[in-house]
């Protein structure tokens, strides 16, 4: 098959589910996220960046997945987007494309920031940079610098409410997505935001095509200091979670 139509498949596929939950992504940031997840499942056969590889499935639960933050980031104050664990790029790299705010892909293994870092150079996304610092020290050098801090699932709900307040200015938020959290970590993320500064915002359930899972994507508002001296000590938010 022509690489051209290829992509033009995967573009019309990609923009069908955003249509479905009436996310308004063009042609041409959908062919941008498409072309990323591609140089994704390239370099994914020399380096161990994603297990998701099949195209259907990677439009689905990296692009979509991605892109499902954007109620939520799009009502935050414009400002410097962070995204934390970002891994191959998600959800920072969509999210980017999509808002064109300046963003921060962080994640402590070097070889795979490197990688993203590639991504965003071939992508020519202007405003975004990689770091590969751990949170806490990313967030002592760069104290509210941000006004919207991003997460997919790579930390207990306590610990990504501990990382991201010391990121956010006043007025920011903290975008999570989940799959079906427990009771007992939303009552402990509840617990953790009020001692980190946070106030709850809003919260919302979708179910993703094709049986690929369920979603729970949680907003919560920066909008005090936190009650306690932050960050941490690099280790210390997972070790001895707030609320646990």
């Amino acid at each position: 098959m022509d690489e051209m139509v290829h992509v033009d498949e995967l573009v019309a596929e990609l923009r069908s589910y955003c249509d479905a939950y009436e996310l308004d992504v063009d042609r041409e940031l959908a062919r941008r996220c498409v072309e990323h997840f591609l140089l994704v499942v390239e370099t994914n056969k020399t380096m161990n960046l994603t297990r998701i590889t099949n195209e259907h499935d990677g439009l689905i639960l990296h692009i979509l997945d991605s892109l499902l933050l954007l109620p939520e980031v799009r009502s935050t104050p414009y400002g410097t987007l962070l995204d934390i664990g970002t891994g191959a790029g998600y959800p920072g790299i969509p999210l980017s494309l999509a808002t064109g705010r300046p963003s921060v892909l962080i994640d402590s293994v070097a070889k795979k920031v490197k990688a993203v870092a590639g991504f965003i150079d071939e992508l020519q996304i202007a405003d975004a940079q990689v770091s590969s610092e751990r949170v806490e020290t990313y967030a002592r050098e760069h104290r509210a610098s941000c006004t919207c801090v991003v997460a997919r699932a790579v930390a207990g709900l306590p610990v990504l409410i501990e990382y991201a307040s010391p990121l956010l200015a006043q007025g920011g938020s903290l975008v999570v997505t989940k799959g079906v959290p427990s009771d007992e970590e939303i009552s402990a993320g509840l617990h953790a935001a009020s001692l980190c500064g946070f106030e709850f915002g809003t919260v919302r359930h979708l179910t993703l095509p094709d049986d690929l899972g369920e979603r729970t994507i949680l907003r919560f508002d920066k909008l005090h200091e936190a009650k306690l001296g932050l960050p941490r000590k690099v280790g210390v938010a997972k070790k001895h979670p707030l609320g646990a």
